[in-house]
């Protein structure tokens, strides 16, 4: 993104997330942004896209989200057609449910069940690995920078497939969703603001796209 515009990122901060990297990111971006502790902070400024930044475990992560009323704040975001963006653990919240020490339901804005690595035998995967869009997703494929780029990942569980993948990507012969896109809600299982320049100006393409969907 090149011009700094109106337009404010909210970086939704529930306790498991990578606020650090995600912020440093986004001033390098030169886009707008606010750390949101709570839903009372979208008040002003208001926030033109929600980034749902997560490390850790999902099911303490979706309980911090439902103690904080993000749960319902999120989902009704969504539902409104404004734009929703999740990074790694953040992704899979978005999802249907987790199988993660337990079955633990999440937001059901994206389709898809979030599994352990089945069959992978270095758990986490961990390290770069290419993301290769889905046929006919437009989206994705006119974010990456170019043919080839690599991403930073690292976890343990995964989405095996989902009709809103967006992105697809193999490890030890395992394919896994390594991006979902629903309209105006998006997910990343890589890490773009910590694969280098071209993974943070693929996370500022992907922000550009998304605020499209934007209304006031």
């Amino acid at each position: 993104m090149s011009g700094k515009s109106n337009a404010v990122v909210g970086v939704v901060n529930f306790g498991a997330g990578n606020l650090g990297n995600v912020e440093r990111a986004l001033r390098r971006l030169d886009i707008g942004h606010v750390p949101l502790n709570s839903p009372d902070d979208m008040r002003s400024p208001k926030p033109s896209l929600l980034l749902l930044p997560g490390v850790g475990a999902f099911p303490p992560a979706m309980a911090s989200l439902v103690s904080t009323g993000w749960m319902e704040t999120l989902v009704q975001w969504a539902s409104e057609g404004r734009p929703l963006l999740g990074i790694c653990l953040g992704m899979q919240l978005l999802c249907t449910l987790s199988a993660e020490d337990g079955e633990t339901e999440g937001l059901g804005l994206l389709e898809g069940d979030v599994n352990r690595l089945s069959g992978v035998k270095k758990i986490p995967h961990m390290g770069w690995n290419e993301a290769i869009p889905a046929d006919g997703e437009n989206f994705l494929a006119d974010c990456i920078v170019k043919p080839g780029q690599n991403f930073y990942f690292v976890h343990s569980f995964a989405v095996s497939d989902s009709p809103h993948r967006a992105a697809m990507t193999t490890v030890e012969d395992v394919a896994f969703c390594s991006a979902l896109r629903r309209d105006n809600v998006a997910g990343f299982q890589f890490h773009p603001e910590r694969s280098g320049p071209e993974g943070v100006e693929f996370l500022g393409r992907a922000i550009k796209k998304l605020m499209k969907f934007y209304r006031n």
